[in-house]
């Protein structure tokens, strides 16, 4: 799990509990609600650096990715960590963003887990979006158009079977009139080569054909070699640079509070 503990050392603190007179809880109050706000600082600079960095922005899920645990009296120190668990039934955040802290590959996302789980898609690769692929504002596929290829191609596991298409589903979404599709049928390439009896051209992936006989073919999804990342997000970094930012401002804020509650 990709996790900063901030801490920051105060100098003198020992002799700050001493000089208000026996002040101490609220001192350690101050400090751990210092702690809290600057480890909130620094979640906003990671989320600065998810917008900056990602094409088309960061979507709310990738906003939501670190969580924060507050500081307290007794544990002056407070941590900012990518999130394991997930929304939903999603992907958790961990799963899906680790890369981008740690660099190294890319974990596998839901559609590449059910396509290779049935035999489509080869270890090794991921799949890419192709020219004739929808994206949203943020430059991802629709869930719905995933969800449509799992089903379209039987991926989904045994729990999730009833959600697979049925050969008249696909045939109306077809929407054969005559020679012509009016709706949309997919086929998989897997590659150049020859294929169970016949020669295949196109490059491996997912594709679609409409228009008569389906002779309109455009790439939804295409297979590649799954790369390496490099980290773009340097977690510790963007923790150094905000706690020199708004340490000081924070401490002398909270104590300044800690001293109205005592009064």
């Amino acid at each position: 799990m990709v996790a900063l503990t901030i801490g920051v050392e105060i100098k003198g603190l020992d002799a700050i509990r001493a000089s208000l007179n026996g002040m101490g809880k609220q001192v350690n109050f101050a400090t751990a609600k210092a702690l809290t706000r600057t480890a909130h600082a620094v979640n906003r600079g990671v989320q600065d650096a998810m917008r900056s960095t990602f094409k088309g922005g960061a979507t709310p899920y990738s906003l939501r990715a670190m969580r924060v645990k507050a500081a307290t009296r007794e544990n002056l120190s407070a941590i900012v960590a990518l999130r394991d668990d997930a929304p939903g039934k999603g992907t958790p955040w961990s799963k899906a963003l680790g890369h981008l802290f740690n660099g190294g590959p890319r974990a596998w996302k839901r559609m590449e887990g059910a396509f290779r789980r049935i035999g489509v898609l080869p270890q090794g690769q991921i799949m890419v979006p192709g020219s004739a692929c929808p994206l949203d504002g943020y430059g991802n596929p629709p869930r719905s158009l995933i969800v449509q290829l799992i089903a379209y191609f039987n991926a989904f596991n045994q729990q999730g079977f009833r959600a697979n298409m049925t050969d008249k589903r696909r045939a109306n979404l077809a929407g054969k009139r005559g020679a012509k599709i009016t709706g949309v049928e997919y086929f998989i390439s897997r590659g150049p080569g020859m294929w169970y009896g016949r020669q295949q051209r196109l490059p491996a992936g997912i594709w679609s054909r409409t228009g008569t006989h389906g002779s309109d073919i455009k790439p939804v999804f295409m297979f590649v070699n799954a790369g390496s990342y490099r980290k773009l997000i340097d977690l510790e970094r963007i923790a150094r640079s905000i706690v020199a930012k708004v340490w000081d401002v924070e401490f002398t804020a909270a104590m300044a509070e800690a001293m109205r509650t005592a009064r």
